[in-house]
């Protein structure tokens, strides 16, 4: 299956822990989970695209897609109301999809990162599932930091620095989201508290991803130290997608 990527400006993603034992966002969900899927069906709330991925450990993650943040926010209070409270209606569909070594997730850490703004998609062709993402949350330093960040790894010229490199090391890579988490303030009025940035680099392969993320710690490590105060990622191979 492949599918388009590009998105538009208001897109917002969230990206899950990967904690699950098999993918429950499914056109034809496993029983146990049916209930869960049918009821974010419904509800206006619900994301438009859920990609399901497999970590390298086996376990299962999910980037859920949003056409504004408003939407997104109130997916998530349905979500912990609904899902991830004890007792709630759907509560035991996440129970029985856990992974076995892995407690179920409270909304505190249920997400590896959320992004609310667009600030640069360079992803190009088209996403074929057994595709590797790389997500990727970025604590910004300051407001002086993410000043300098966004108006330099957002531009043209440095993810075409990225793209060479990838080239000449023989990675295939299909270009990256890169977006602001719903708590930062866009930069050009940033003075204290910078926040956070999401973003979603799109691979050939698992070993693709782990080569092109050693190409960009070489290349870009002075700026990654000036301008990020720690940076975490998690790989994932994308296994199925369902649209809503």
């Amino acid at each position: 299956m492949s599918f388009q990527t590009r998105v538009a400006s208001k897109t917002c993603m969230i990206v899950g822990r990967p904690m699950w034992r098999y993918p429950i966002a499914l056109p034809k969900p496993p029983p146990a989970t049916a209930p869960l899927i049918e009821a974010i069906r419904q509800i206006d709330c619900r994301p438009f695209r859920v990609i399901s991925h497999a970590a390298e450990d086996g376990k299962v993650f999910n980037a859920s897609f949003f056409h504004d943040e408003k939407t997104m926010h109130d997916f998530g209070e349905w979500y912990a109301e609904n899902a991830l409270a004890p007792g709630s209606e759907h509560h035991q569909c996440l129970r029985d999809a856990v992974a076995e070594d892995t407690e179920l997730p409270t909304r505190s850490d249920l997400l590896f990162g959320s992004g609310a703004q667009v600030l640069t998609d360079s992803r190009f062709g088209e996403y074929q599932l057994g595709m590797a993402v790389r997500y990727s949350r970025y604590s910004l330093r300051s407001g002086d930091a993410a000043v300098e960040a966004e108006s330099n790894a957002c531009e043209p010229a440095f993810e075409q620095r990225i793209a060479r490199a990838m080239l000449d090391a023989g990675v295939t890579y299909f270009g990256r989201l890169v977006m602001r988490a719903p708590s930062a303030k866009p930069a050009s009025g940033a003075s204290n508290g910078a926040g956070e940035w999401v973003s979603a680099s799109r691979y050939g392969s698992i070993d693709d991803a782990r080569r092109g993320t050693a190409v960009v710690k070489a290349m870009f490590a002075p700026e990654i130290g000036r301008w990020f105060s720690d940076t975490e990622s998690i790989i994932g191979t994308a296994s199925r997608v369902l649209e809503l």
